[in-house]
């Protein structure tokens, strides 16, 4: 546990401790909680979560997915006696619960290390224990301590500790020494059509993937006409469910048994999540240029002035109006359903390097759109695969193109029923159809 820990300030307290709970919205498999059960149990004292629905950036279709399961996780904590508080005022929640030690969970981003400073201040004001728990990543970020700009070098370092930390987590019971009540209260907020938050849905869809989908991942991952995707990044967005849970689980299914689907599902999950938190970890500029690689950059700017062969509007681009009927289907998909196809989303963010005017416009127009309509949008994932995209990053040099530079090429992919679906009013009305997903009542 240990190596999960980054203290802010001070030294453990006797006292109440609060766990304000950001990036992993969950009791299950999460060991920011397993910390805060150690320390209250160590200091016979109460622990409670915390949560600030203001402080967490998120767009309207992630909203929806966020209160669902916030909804469900204040269901949990009252079966585990864990109280839990929304609040918007920090210290009076400190003042009010009595708060000797507070624990914060990690993200890379610009926005949730702001916020973990602003907290740090207070608890240096008010003489508060701090520590920051890494409860997302398999491997702790900081264990990584070199920036390594490669796919490959990050992924050698992250595989020399795989298995060290890719262990069972402890059970979860119920609170020893917890006497308050909690005081959540959710606003009121519309449930997304097509995904059902909370750690109950995301274990669901967990199975669903490996009963249905994971025997044909390997070779129909790149494939939009298969759609063999997990769809957990809704999921794992919010820490719902335990990116670590789901390996353990998949080792336990499929190790030694089907080693191909496995191996290609740990580089996903694992490898290219871990990876793009090493990136936005060490790299500040995550959403900009100036976090490219210097031949990367130097090769976009030198091709910069090439002639393009359309420039598209922001509003055209929005509506998926383009020439492309793949990259107009992805846009719309992107629009109405609020996640794209993984194989196709790294089209959809090359092309826009060729119709804007610039590689800065390019990839701040990719990442505007993401950010607004994805389920998985504000996440390292999202900023690392456009700035693979548009510059090259975590990827080396290749041929030598006019507009695009040496940022690997990517030719439009052959698909007959993906295309179809999201460009065929018809086709893609009987898909959301058959995808609407149908609630239990209440």
């Amino acid at each position: 546990m240990d190596k999960r820990l980054k203290i802010l300030n001070g030294n453990p307290k006797t006292g109440s401790t609060l766990y304000v709970m950001r990036r992993d919205q969950r009791i299950y498999e999460n060991y920011a909680i397993e910390y805060g059960y150690s320390l209250s149990y160590e200091k016979k004292s109460e622990f409670i979560i915390g949560i600030d629905f203001n402080t967490i950036i998120v767009n309207e279709f992630q909203k929806m997915i966020m209160f669902e399961g916030l909804e469900e996780l204040s269901k949990d904590c009252l079966k585990f006696n864990l109280p839990l508080f929304s609040f918007d005022n920090l210290k009076f929640l400190i003042d009010k619960m009595k708060i000797k030690n507070i624990i914060l969970d990690y993200s890379p981003l610009r926005g949730s290390l702001k916020y973990d400073e602003d907290v740090t201040k207070i608890c240096k004001d008010l003489g508060i224990y701090c520590v920051q728990v890494d409860a997302h990543n398999v491997v702790p970020h900081n264990l990584l301590e070199t920036y390594k700009r490669t796919g490959k070098s990050v992924k050698n370092d992250l595989f020399k500790h795989f298995f060290d930390f890719l262990k069972e987590f402890k059970s979860l019971e119920k609170h020893k020494f917890n006497k308050s009540k909690g005081d959540f209260k959710l606003p009121s907020f519309t449930k997304h059509d097509y995904f059902i938050g909370g750690y109950k849905a995301g274990m669901v869809q967990v199975q669903y993937f490996f009963q249905n989908k994971f025997k044909r991942y390997a070779d129909k991952r790149n494939s939009p006409d298969d759609n063999v995707l997990s769809d957990l990044s809704p999921y794992l967005h919010f820490g719902q469910i335990s990116s670590q849970k789901v390996l353990l689980d998949a080792y336990d299914l499929f190790y030694n048994k089907d080693d191909k689907n496995l191996e290609s599902f740990v580089n996903e999950i694992f490898v290219w999540k871990e990876t793009s938190e090493h990136f936005c970890f060490h790299e500040k500029n995550y959403d900009n240029l100036e976090g490219a690689l210097p031949w990367a950059k130097e090769s976009l700017l030198k091709h910069a002035d090439d002639k393009r062969e359309k420039i598209y509007t922001k509003g055209i681009l929005e509506e998926g109006k383009t020439k492309s009927e793949l990259w107009n289907a992805a846009q719309t998909e992107l629009r109405e359903f609020n996640k794209i196809h993984g194989y196709v989303r790294m089209f959809w963010a090359k092309q826009m390097l060729k119709w804007t005017k610039s590689p800065e416009e390019a990839l701040s127009l990719a990442i505007w759109l993401n950010d607004k309509y994805s389920l998985d949008g504000n996440d390292p994932n999202g900023y690392t695969g456009i700035m693979w995209s548009i510059c090259g990053t975590m990827d080396q040099g290749w041929k030598e193109r006019d507009v695009i530079g040496k940022i690997r090429a990517m030719n439009e992919i052959k698909t007959k029923k993906y295309t179809k679906m999201w460009t065929n009013k018809k086709e893609k009305e009987a898909y959301l159809k058959q995808r609407k997903v149908k609630r239990d009542k209440k």
